[in-house]
């Protein structure tokens, strides 16, 4: 039977003046972690400052401020998982970023910037805002869940967003490294799209391929919560594992760019040509474990194969719903395996 310890955060709340807050984030190095790369971008200026403003003169006019969330890290720092526009524009203010703008209730402030508000200023550098704190202590998948339920409004965060705050360590920073390549970044991104990927898609897309390397007998059919273990059971690795960790995906991709080139990860039986995660996963794979000569040898006939594959039955049949199903991938790499070792190398 599962402890209910597990199911409980250990958290405690804390009251910070506005002015602690933002010495905790402009402190070297932060104290206060507002991470842009796992935090939607800052909102509340998309259409000039009046946003912003309403909520200073909110803070003024003293209307109780919902609670921010901040989790712990290993290292004793903190980290927003709730609250990003709040304390960024409590911090953008205080550095005169912005003059307040449309007011309604301190007419009197209108235009002017915060080392233009006179005595309000010492207002809000006391004014608080409870902020709970999620100990260092909690399981990982607890604060993930506290991520998720705290993110199921207009704009949450994605899954790998997720991952990124919580499990940061080496394996993170190569998913970074790795989601710079072009092939990854343009990834299932038409000629012609205006489409931007905002949400770590390339890092998860890096995720996939190291986690679907590793023995399949845990995967239950969740690909989410499999790549959320892997994460956290490959947190910081050793040195030398990053290195090849990053030599297989490196040689892995350029193999399948060397065969397939601009049709990389496509069915190029059909007309409208469109990348998919379905056949990079099963590529990636493939080619983890093949040497470059055997590839250089054998590029025409892979790429033969490869066409049979996508127009195979039982293939597509794989195709029609649970994508992700461990029955589906197995089966995908069965049928393909069986068409590579057709050829004579």
């Amino acid at each position: 039977m599962e402890n209910n310890d597990s199911k409980v955060l250990n958290l405690y709340p804390i009251d910070y003046p506005f002015e602690t807050l933002v010495g905790r984030v402009n402190a070297e190095p932060p104290k206060l972690i507002l991470d842009p790369d796992f935090q939607r971008k800052y909102k509340w200026d998309k259409e000039g400052w009046e946003r912003a403003s309403r909520f200073i003169e909110s803070c003024l006019m003293r209307i109780p401020l919902p609670a921010c969330y901040f989790a712990e890290t290993d290292d004793g720092k903190q980290l927003v998982i709730d609250g990003v526009q709040r304390i960024t524009t409590i911090n953008k203010f205080f550095k005169d970023e912005f003059a307040l703008e449309g007011l309604s209730t301190f007419k009197e402030l209108e235009g002017k910037k915060f080392s233009e508000i006179g005595e309000y200023q010492n207002e809000l550098e006391s004014t608080t805002i409870r902020c709970i704190i999620l100990r260092k202590e909690n399981p990982k998948h607890l604060i993930q869940e506290i991520f998720s339920r705290l993110n199921q409004g207009a704009v949450s965060l994605s899954n790998q967003e997720i991952r990124h705050a919580i499990y940061q360590g080496k394996l993170d920073g190569l998913l970074s490294e790795l989601a710079k390549k072009d092939i990854i970044k343009d990834f299932g991104i038409g000629q012609n799209s205006e489409r931007e990927k905002n949400s770590l898609e390339g890092e998860e897309q890096i995720l996939r391929f190291f986690a679907l390397q590793e023995d399949l007998s845990d995967y239950q059919d969740k690909l989410n919560k499999f790549l959320d273990n892997y994460m956290e059971q490959n947190q910081n690795p050793s040195d030398k594992k990053i290195t090849e960790l990053r030599r297989l995906f490196n040689s892995s991709i350029e193999r399948v760019l060397n065969v397939f080139g601009d049709e990389s990860f496509i069915d190029i039986n059909k007309d409208r040509k469109r990348q998919s995660m379905v056949y990079y996963d099963l590529l990636m794979w493939s080619f983890s474990d093949k040497t470059d000569e055997y590839i250089e040898s054998n590029k025409e006939q892979i790429r033969t194969r490869f066409k049979q594959l996508c127009a195979d039955v039982e293939l597509q049949r794989t195709l029609s719903g649970g994508l992700q199903n461990k029955s589906s991938i197995l089966k995908r790499r069965e049928l393909w395996a069986k068409k590579l070792s057709e050829i004579d190398d």
